[in-house]
C-alpha cells in the first residue's frame, strides 16, 4: 500500500511522464537497445578522426562530421556556431632520447600550444625551480641552449588499489545528503581568498615566458603528476600573443625523477629532442556544432542536450568526452528515427573549448540567453574572467532566456547513469524522481540536491538557467583515463553507453512534452554586504598568514646561511 501511494504521489506532480504515456518509452528502449548506433558514432570520432584539440584541423573535421551526421538523421537548423578562441595547434610526432650518462629512449608528449623544435635539437639538462620574479635572477645568463626541468623530482606515493569503480548503495545514499555549508552552485571557480595567489601565478607566467625567450632556453620538460607510465596532458595559453615561446614536453614521472637523481649526484644528463608541432593562424575562431528537432508550438521553448566535442591532443578522447557526444547524438537520433514531434524544440550542442575553460558553452549562453557586465577597468578586463574581482552583476537576460526550459549534460566519463544532480533546484527533485520511474530496471535513479562542477552545465546554471549533469559510474575515468594518453575507446562499455542513451532520450522526450517548463532557482545575485565584510576579513587573514609564512621562510634561510 505504501508503494502504491508513493506512485500516485509521484504521478500527481506537475511534470509527470508525459501524461503517463509509456508507449514512447517502449519505442525508445527498442530503438536504443536493438538498433543502437552509439558505438559506431564513437568509433567515427575516435578511430577515424582521433584527437580533437580546440582550434585544430581535427577539431574542425569533427565539427563538420557531426554536423553532416545530425543532418543525415533528419535534424534541422544545423550549423557551426563560431566564437573567438585563439590560435590553433597540432603536432604529428615527438621523440626524446637520453644520450648521456647512458642511452635510453624516454616517453614524452608535447604540451599543447608550444612550438616545435624545427628538427632535432640537443642540450644539457638542468633543474629550474622558480615561482616568482625574484627567483629568476639566479638563472640569468645560465640557460642558453639548455633543456630545463620545471622543478625537482618528487617521490612517487604508493598507488591506490582501486582502479575501476561503480557506485554502491551506500555511496549513492550518501550523495543524496545535501551539504548545507557548500557555496552556491554558481560560485566563482577562484574564490576571493585564492584570487591574489592566482593573479600572482598568472602574471608570473607572462614574466616567465619573456624570461625563457630572452635567455634562449632550448626546451622545457614537465613532470607528469601521474605515475606508472601515465602522462597527464595539458596545454599552455592559446590566446594570440600569449602562447608559450619554447618547445615543451611532459614526460613520465619515473623518467623525470631519474633525470633529477642524475643531477643530484653531480651528473649532467644530455638529451636530444625532436618535436614536429605547429600553430594554425588561418582562423582564430572555434566552433560549436548545433542542430535541432524543431518544436511544434508557435514559439516553442527550448530543451538542450550536450557533451563537449573537443578533447586533448595525445589520445582519442573517447571517455573525455567522445562518450558524452556519442550519447547525446544517439539520444536525438533515437527520437528523430521515431518521427517524434516535440512541443518544445530539442536542441543539441556539441561544444568546443571546454577543456580550456567552458569557452564554447559560455560564448553560446552569452550570445543567446544572458550576459554579465565586464569590468570597467581596462587591465582587469584583459584578464581571464575567472580572475575578475566580481563575477559581474546584475545578470542581463536576453529574449531567449524566458523561452529556455532545461539543459542536460554528460561529461563524467563513459559510465552508466546512476542519477542526476539538481544543483540545489529542489523543485526539480520530484520531477526527476518521476522521470526515472520507467528506468528503474536500468538505474537507481538517485536524485541529489547537491551540485557538481567542471562541466558545461555550469555555463547555464551560472546565469540562473536549469542545467544538469548526470551522476555516472566512475569506472576508471579518474584513476587512469582523464586527460591521459590512454583515453581510448578500448576503455568504454557499450552497455553503459546504450543505457545512458536510452535514459537521456527519455528525459528529452519528457522535458519537451511536459505541461510546464522546468522550474528555476532564484536568479543568482551578488553577495550581501555582510557576506562581503566576511569575505574581506578572510582575505585579510589569508594575506597575514602568507606574510607570516614568508617571514618564517626568510628566517630559516638566514639561519641556514649562518650555519
Amino acid at each position: 500500500m505504501k508503494k502504491f501511494a508513493l506512485t500516485i504521489l509521484c504521478f500527481s506532480t506537475g511534470m509527470t511522464w508525459a501524461n503517463s504515456n509509456l508507449d514512447m518509452e517502449n519505442k525508445i528502449r527498442a530503438e536504443g537497445f536493438y538498433n543502437s548506433e552509439v558505438m559506431h558514432t564513437l568509433e567515427q570520432l575516435t578511430d577515424e578522426i582521433g584527437p580533437r584539440l580546440s582550434g585544430s584541423p581535427q577539431m574542425k573535421k569533427a565539427n563538420e562530421w557531426t554536423l553532416n551526421k545530425l543532418k543525415s538523421w533528419g535534424l534541422k537548423n544545423a550549423y557551426l556556431d563560431p566564437f573567438e578562441f585563439g590560435r590553433g595547434w597540432s603536432h604529428d610526432s615527438a621523440s626524446i632520447h637520453l644520450t648521456s650518462p647512458r642511452e635510453v629512449t624516454l616517453h614524452g608528449i608535447p604540451v599543447a600550444w608550444t612550438p616545435g623544435t624545427k628538427g632535432k635539437i640537443a642540450g644539457d639538462v638542468v633543474i629550474f625551480d622558480a615561482s616568482s620574479e625574484a627567483d629568476l635572477a639566479q638563472y640569468k645568463g645560465k640557460l642558453q641552449g639548455k633543456i630545463i626541468m620545471m622543478g625537482d623530482g618528487k617521490n612517487i606515493e604508493a598507488p591506490e588499489n582501486t582502479v575501476f569503480n561503480r557506485y554502491d548503495a551506500a555511496e549513492l545514499s550518501e550523495l543524496e545528503e545535501f551539504d548545507v555549508e557548500k557555496d552556491p552552485s554558481y560560485s566563482p571557480w577562484v574564490s576571493a581568498e585564492r584570487r591574489a595567489s592566482a593573479l600572482q601565478q598568472f602574471y608570473f607566467g607572462k614574466t616567465l615566458n619573456d624570461f625563457l625567450a630572452k635567455e634562449k632556453v632550448a626546451a622545457v620538460l614537465y613532470r607528469s603528476w601521474r605515475q606508472g607510465g601515465l602522462i597527464n596532458i595539458f596545454g599552455r595559453d592559446h590566446r594570440v600573443g600569449n602562447t608559450f615561446p619554447v618547445p615543451a614536453l611532459v614526460i613520465e614521472a619515473e623518467h623525470y625523477n631519474s633525470l633529477a637523481r642524475m643531477i643530484d649526484t653531480g651528473k649532467t644528463p644530455k638529451i636530444t629532442l625532436d618535436i614536429d608541432a605547429r600553430f594554425h593562424d588561418e582562423d582564430h575562431n572555434a566552433y560549436n556544432t548545433i542542430a535541432e528537432i524543431p518544436g511544434s508550438e508557435v514559439e516553442p521553448e527550448i530543451v538542450m542536450v550536450s557533451g563537449h566535442l573537443d578533447s586533448w591532443h595525445a589520445s582519442d578522447g573517447a571517455v573525455d568526452n567522445g562518450a558524452g557526444v556519442a550519447v547525446a547524438m544517439e539520444a536525438v537520433r533515437i527520437l528523430s528515427v521515431l518521427n517524434f514531434e516535440p512541443k518544445r524544440t530539442i536542441r543539441i550542442a556539441l561544444w568546443s573549448g571546454e577543456e580550456q575553460g567552458l569557452f564554447g558553452s559560455s560564448a553560446y549562453v552569452d550570445k543567446h540567453f544572458a550576459t554579465r557586465p565586464s569590468p570597467t577597468n581596462k587591465d582587469e578586463k584583459s584578464l581571464p574572467n575567472y580572475l575578475w574581482k566580481s563575477q559581474g552583476w546584475p545578470i542581463e537576460t536576453k529574449p531567449e532566456y524566458d523561452k529556455f526550459s532545461v539543459y542536460f549534460n554528460m561529461d563524467n566519463g563513459s559510465g552508466r547513469f546512476r542519477g542526476i544532480y539538481t544543483e540545489g533546484n529542489v523543485a526539480a527533485n520530484p520531477i526527476f524522481n518521476n522521470w526515472f520511474g520507467p528506468f528503474s530496471d536500468l538505474s537507481t535513479g538517485t536524485v541529489t540536491n547537491d551540485s557538481t562542477g567542471g562541466t558545461d552545465h555550469e555555463s547555464f546554471d551560472d546565469v540562473g538557467l536549469p542545467g544538469f549533469q548526470f551522476i555516472q559510474d566512475e569506472l576508471d575515468y579518474s584513476s587512469r583515463l582523464h586527460h591521459t594518453h590512454i583515453d581510448s575507446i578500448d576503455h568504454v562499455s557499450e552497455a553503459d553507453l546504450k543505457q545512458a542513451s536510452v535514459i537521456l532520450a527519455g528525459f528529452l522526450y519528457q522535458a519537451s512534452m511536459a505541461d510546464e517548463r522546468m522550474p528555476r532557482k532564484p536568479m543568482p545575485q551578488d553577495m550581501s554586504d555582510l557576506q562581503k565584510q566576511k569575505m574581506q576579513q578572510n582575505i585579510k587573514k589569508s594575506r597575514i598568514q602568507r606574510e607570516i609564512e614568508a617571514n618564517k621562510a626568510k628566517a630559516i634561510n638566514a639561519l641556514q646561511d649562518k650555519t
